[in-house]
């Protein structure tokens, strides 16, 4: 990977290859973003030595969180985020800093829960730590001692997934076994107030009983955990499905263990390969789709395929889990999900309420999964196209944002008009015209994954 300098950047954004039938409007300006970017990513950093909250998991390393002025380390954001740090030099110690943080997560908890503030411990995210790890190993070298530090923690988050014992965490599993799902860990009190924070947003009843409301919480509190809060992928029953992202990730983290295995010389392991193995021919029994040629989450309780085709189907390229063939089946679909300005969450469906991972949004990290799932499989000109179109949508925004003026909600409950300024990245966007994205809430200036998938394509497109 070529390491970009801070301050200076060295190849031309002329250099960049646009792919079929794609010309990019904003090249030109691709490089003053990246500049900036690298300029201002330290106005997010937390030194964590001695910034404090009660009641959160305080972690021991400075690391970059999501936006200046927001103390808080995510679950699976920072995985994005540590693609752009890890193409600058100045800043690649803190991609490693954000992989320790994870493993005293680990070590505190058992887990790596969706945020390190206390409204978020009672569930996780997405697991990206093995992934992490390698990148960070692979990248800047910090040793085989800590390789194996990283060891002992990504098995422990492992068995947080995986366990099915009575003193399990939380209960991810199936009735598939070998494949897992997303669940919770909170309490009946924790699930009332998450209703009753919900409640405004869908428009639930708050009179219904008790007990209805736990179980409504429940379910939203496991779709939570999957990161995607909320989308129409699961039909509203996260905990009855098989999530294709969920199983794509760990099925690389028993990759990833082999190899870690192998790389320290490891005796008396488990066969992690032999896991993965499983793992694959299950994925893609249960969640390739012949009919569509898609990957799609897979509904246990009612043994059928979801409805709705997602960008999570790039997952298993990614992962290298599948065939050419099947490849090129979920190629040759992609136009259920791109559009003008890139990948969206999934294709449009007939729902009557959108939510905000869901069509027409487009999230930094969906345009790095389906970007890096085609070049997995040799797509090199699909994939620049998607990298090419983040960053023309991040840096037309960042001229000139649209929409210009947003409504905003303050802590009186007052509304408040605020015109956006040039010169900022935002957390989300809309692929169909470019503009912020401000579904369900508004398009917040934003750091974290959005930096770290600008500096990744950036890096990506110029030197391709």
């Amino acid at each position: 990977m070529r390491r970009l300098l801070l301050l200076l950047l060295v190849v031309s954004c002329s250099s960049a290859k646009d792919g079929p039938s794609y010309h990019s409007g904003y090249k030109e300006h691709w490089e003053n973003v990246a500049f900036t970017i690298q300029e201002t990513w330290h106005l997010s950093k937390v030194d964590s030595s001695t910034w404090q909250m009660t009641g959160s998991l305080n972690v021991p390393y400075p690391f970059m969180s999501i936006k200046p002025g927001r103390n808080v380390l995510f679950g699976w954001d920072p995985y994005f985020t540590n693609l752009g740090l890890l193409t600058v030099d100045s800043l690649a110690i803190y991609a490693k800093n954000s992989a320790d943080n994870q493993m005293e997560e680990i070590d505190q908890v058992g887990y790596i829960p969706n945020a390190s503030e206390p409204w978020a411990l009672n569930r996780s995210q997405p697991p990206f730590l093995a992934m992490k790890v390698k990148d960070v190993y692979e990248t800047i070298n910090p040793g085989k001692d800590w390789l194996m530090q990283s060891y002992d923690a990504i098995v422990k988050e492992y068995q947080f997934w995986m366990d099915s014992s009575e003193t399990a965490i939380e209960d991810n599993t199936t009735s598939i076994d070998g494949l897992q799902r997303y669940y919770h860990h909170a309490t009946d009190d924790e699930l009332i107030a998450f209703y009753s924070q919900l409640a405004p947003r869908f428009g639930f009843s708050d009179t219904i009983p008790r007990s209805e409301q736990i179980a409504i919480g429940s379910v939203w509190m496991a779709e939570a955990e999957s990161g995607m809060d909320f989308t129409p992928r699961f039909e509203n029953r996260c905990p009855d499905f098989i999530p294709v992202d969920l199983n794509s990730n760990l099925y690389q983290y028993e990759q990833i263990l082999s190899w870690m295995v192998k790389e320290l010389d490891l005796s008396d392991q488990p066969d992690w390969q032999m896991r993965a193995n499983k793992r694959k021919v299950l994925i893609n029994q249960y969640c390739w789709s012949e009919e569509r040629g898609m990957y799609l989450d897979y509904d246990f309780v009612n043994q059928r395929h979801s409805e709705v085709a997602s960008s999570v189907s790039f997952y298993p390229l990614w992962a290298g889990i599948a065939s050419r063939e099947q490849a090129q089946k979920v190629r040759d679909n992609l136009g259920l999900i791109e559009f003008e300005f890139g990948p969206t969450v999934c294709e449009p469906t007939k729902q009557d309420r959108h939510y905000q991972w869901d069509y027409p949004a487009g999230w930094p990290p969906l345009y790095y999964i389906v970007a890096s799932g085609l070049e997995a499989y040799g797509y090199h000109e699909d994939a620049l196209r998607i990298a090419s179109k983040y960053l023309d949508i991040v840096t037309k925004n960042y001229l000139s944002p649209e929409p210009q003026v947003y409504v905003q909600t303050n802590k009186k409950g007052a509304e408040v008009s605020i015109t956006r300024k040039p010169g900022f990245v935002y957390e989300k966007y809309n692929v169909l015209d470019g503009t912020v994205n401000d579904s369900e809430y508004a398009g917040r200036e934003f750091q974290g994954w959005s930096y770290g998938v600008y500096m990744w394509a950036y890096d990506f497109v110029t030197t391709k």
